[in-house]
């Protein structure tokens, strides 16, 4: 099987005086095709990539990474 890998640059940011618990903010960018977009949750950040890189990715931890093939 071939390995296929996409780039990606995350950003995360805080925004102070916003609401309790949605302080942190970032915008990931998927680099061969130039698509944005922001986020205020890690579900969005986990959607997008999955949407990007055309499979399943988990949540493992604080992060979001390929799940290598197995579904959610």
């Amino acid at each position: 099987m071939e390995r296929v890998e996409h780039l990606f640059i995350v950003r995360v940011w805080f925004e102070p005086g916003a609401a309790p618990g949605d302080e942190w903010r970032g915008s990931v960018e998927h680099v061969p095709s130039g698509s944005r977009r922001y986020f205020g949750a890690l579900a969005d950040l986990q959607s997008f990539i999955r949407r990007a890189a055309g499979g399943p990715v988990t949540v493992q931890g604080e992060g979001a990474v390929p799940s290598g093939g197995t579904s959610d």
